[in-house]
């Protein structure tokens, strides 16, 4: 870490002459760089940063360099074009990690928020500029151009540190979608295949294996729900492969599954030869939908009551919906429900193993709806039960499978 003194004058910049001138800004952020440096020390340690103990070179880190670069900064000629682009973040660089994307790394490390991070550089804003006042700097007619440069320079600092930061964490989402797509998934197909074994050789019974097959499938699904949350979280957006296909008969294999594992209950599907269900869609993703729509019925709604898969269309779309009776949906909750972690509250009387999954099951739905530019409705009444009705377009509005949205 560079210390206080390195912070030293850039080529070229001359002092302000006569003993009483007012310094420039650049020169200013050179002989106050101790001051300065303190105030971002004592505002680094009030951040919160999951609790952990930082010492004094861990809240400054990088700062002395940050600063230094930013005097540079000021103390060369610049453009408009330059200017223009600086305060869009877009200012030059060169192949090596700036200061600023340095202490992105740090901070994120250490256990920073990126708004923890971003309110740093604030409180360096703030700091300079009270300290620089009371100086009496400011005041001048070549204050303003040096304020305005400083700005751009600090907005160029956050840009640079947000961009890192945001990366950094993408890449470390993708190595923890790997970790649950390939190290968890793989011991879980090989319990699957055992008790397959198992039973095909006459080792054990279907029944026996019966409870280990079924914790096996929900921790998967577990699985794919958290990998598929993470994907949508770190893209802003599901991502989905069209393909041309029948929904009808995708959702026929996906009720037909239902009936299979759920051979108490009646689940029903009508008008899937009623009309035309053509269209370019995610087949796996639109089997998920249905998957986790039925599964949601199946546990809300009253355990002596079917649940229904009806299908109709129009010229351009192709809609379904899941019905079920029991009880009815708050509308405080319709909105909620579809939040990541959350669940519906008092589940069926009867309860059941899968009551205990991570409430994503229907924020999932949603976002496959948005990510095929559809739209996810609900309805929910003591008369009616409870209704799910999507409604899909035959093709990408926009031609970007993976980008256009709708709205819940």
């Amino acid at each position: 870490m560079p210390s206080v003194s390195s912070i030293s004058a850039a080529p070229g910049l001359a002092p302000a002459a006569g003993a009483m001138a007012r310094p420039r800004l650049a020169d200013f952020l050179r002989s106050h760089s101790g001051e300065i440096l303190q105030a971002w020390d004592q505002f680094a340690a009030t951040v919160c940063h999951e609790g952990k103990a930082l010492d004094a070179a861990a809240l400054r880190d990088h700062a002395a360099e940050i600063l230094r670069t930013i005097a540079l900064d000021l103390a060369q000629p610049q453009s408009a074009q330059e200017q223009d682009e600086k305060g869009k973040g877009l200012g030059p660089r060169g192949r090596l990690p700036t200061p600023a994307e340095t202490h992105a790394d740090f901070r994120r490390l250490a256990g920073f928020a990126v708004d923890a991070m971003i309110t740093e550089y604030r409180a360096l804003r703030a700091s300079v500029l009270k300290i620089w006042a009371r100086q009496g700097g400011g005041t001048g007619p070549e204050d303003l151009t040096d304020l305005t440069r400083f700005n751009e320079a600090i907005d160029q600092a956050i840009a640079e540190s947000v961009g890192r930061y945001t990366r950094q964490t993408g890449t470390a989402m993708e190595l923890f979608i790997g970790i649950l797509g390939h190290d968890i998934r793989n011991p879980l197909g090989t319990i699957l295949m055992g008790t397959e074994v198992l039973v095909r050789t006459g080792q054990v019974t279907a029944a026996a294996v019966k409870p280990i097959n079924n914790a096996a499938l929900r921790i998967q699904a577990i699985i794919e729900q958290v990998v598929d949350f993470t994907r949508a979280q770190a893209d802003g957006v599901m991502p989905i492969e069209r393909v041309p296909g029948n929904l009808a008969e995708q959702l026929a294999k996906v009720v037909q599954e239902t009936r299979v594992r759920h051979p108490q209950r009646t689940v029903r599907m009508e008008g899937e030869s009623a009309g035309d269900f053509t269209g370019s869609w995610d087949e796996g993703r639109m089997g998920q939908l249905l998957s986790n729509l039925l599964g949601n019925a199946l546990l809300y709604g009253a355990s002596d009551s079917e649940v229904s898969v009806r299908m109709w269309e129009t010229a351009s779309q192709v809609c379904f919906s899941v019905h079920n009776h029991g009880r009815t949906i708050p509308a405080g909750e319709r909105e909620r429900i579809f939040l990541p972690l959350e669940r519906g509250s008092q589940p069926n009387a009867q309860g059941r193993d899968d009551s205990s999954g991570l409430g994503l099951g229907l924020f999932i739905c949603r976002e496959i709806v948005h990510s095929h530019a559809g739209t996810l409705q609900l309805e929910s009444t003591d008369a009616a039960g409870t209704t799910f009705s999507v409604f899909l377009p035959r093709q990408s509005p926009g031609g970007d499978a993976g980008s256009a949205r709708g709205s819940a």
